[in-house]
């Protein structure tokens, strides 16, 4: 059986679902700049100040930086640049900060945010050790060596992070679920899908009469929910299958509901947590030199001098 530090040692988190990950949460961002205007996004609220919140630390955050109209377009224009950069898989050590960044700024300083911008603006920041440790062009790429032995340690342990990120978001989406009387008697989704602003669309309301339906989406929804918990802490295979499992909920839900970023999001924090491959060999020493663990090559051993 091979202890956590053979696993940490042999671990390589540079595959496609890392890819995926960074690409797609800066799609969700894009979407939201690009769709919303300085309106939507700093909304009059009583009590509250006008144009983005920069009060305590969110004064550290980018928009805060002019209060000019012509300064906030400035703005909107490089942190898209940033986004589309990221979103591409260029560079990712260098590109990661100021993706991570650019995601704060605009969480930051949002009168309401929702929940995707916050989990947006922690996952962008975990995968920064796991970015410094990348030195491919493009995070699309096959990398061509192995990572270094002093960069798996780090990586391995940023990765049980996030993986304990997303069991903690999805574990408490269940409890508080469950903990609901319209939830635990499957109406919950019915009134959902009732709401004037995140609704669906007026053809499809009929379809909500079905008693049938509407409880079947509101308990598959909470099992959907807990079977990403439980393939998340299981080994590569399952944090796979709770990729897909994951594509399926929010993509339902992008298209019931229309919320896009938020789906873009949660998608994205599932593909990092799903990210990574070990070695297959045991030695902590050698094995990191003969094996690539996106590719599964082997390496030759060094010969011994006789």
């Amino acid at each position: 059986m091979r202890t956590p530090v053979v696993r940490a040692l042999a671990f390589d988190h540079r595959t496609r679902a890392f890819g995926l990950a960074r690409s797609l949460v800066a799609l969700a961002e894009l979407t939201v700049l690009v769709f919303t205007s300085d309106a939507d996004l700093f909304p009059a609220v009583p009590n509250g100040p006008e144009g983005p919140r920069c009060d305590g630390l969110r004064a550290l955050s980018l928009w805060c930086a002019s209060s000019s109209p012509g300064s906030q377009t400035v703005l909107r224009f490089v942190v898209t640049g940033v986004l589309l950069i990221a979103a591409s898989g260029y560079r990712p050590r260098w590109t990661c900060i100021p993706h991570w960044y650019a995601t704060f700024s605009l969480a930051a300083v949002m009168h309401v945010p929702n929940g995707g911008e916050n989990v947006a603006r922690f996952l962008t920041l975990l995968l920064i050790p796991l970015c410094l440790a990348d030195d491919r062009t493009w995070h699309w790429k096959r990398a061509a060596t192995p990572l270094p032995a002093w960069w798996r340690g780090s990586a391995y342990t940023t990765h049980l992070v996030i993986r304990l990120q997303v069991v903690l978001v999805y574990g408490q989406a269940v409890w508080i679920k469950l903990a609901e009387h319209e939830w635990r008697n499957g109406s919950a989704m019915h009134h959902v899908m009732q709401d004037a602003y995140f609704g669906v669309n007026a053809d499809l309301l009929p379809l909500l009469e079905w008693s049938i339906l509407t409880s079947a989406i509101t308990w598959g929804t909470i099992l959907l929910e807990t079977a990403i918990v439980v393939c998340v802490c299981g080994n590569p295979g399952l944090r796979r299958i709770g990729l897909v499992l994951a594509v399926v909920l929010h993509g339902g839900i992008v298209l019931a509901l229309g919320l896009v970023s938020f789906g873009l999001v949660m998608i994205s924090l599932v593909a990092a947590a799903s990210c990574g491959r070990s070695a297959h060999s045991g030695a902590p020493d050698a094995p990191a030199a003969r094996h690539d663990a996106l590719t599964g090559r082997r390496f030759p051993r060094p010969q011994r001098k006789r």
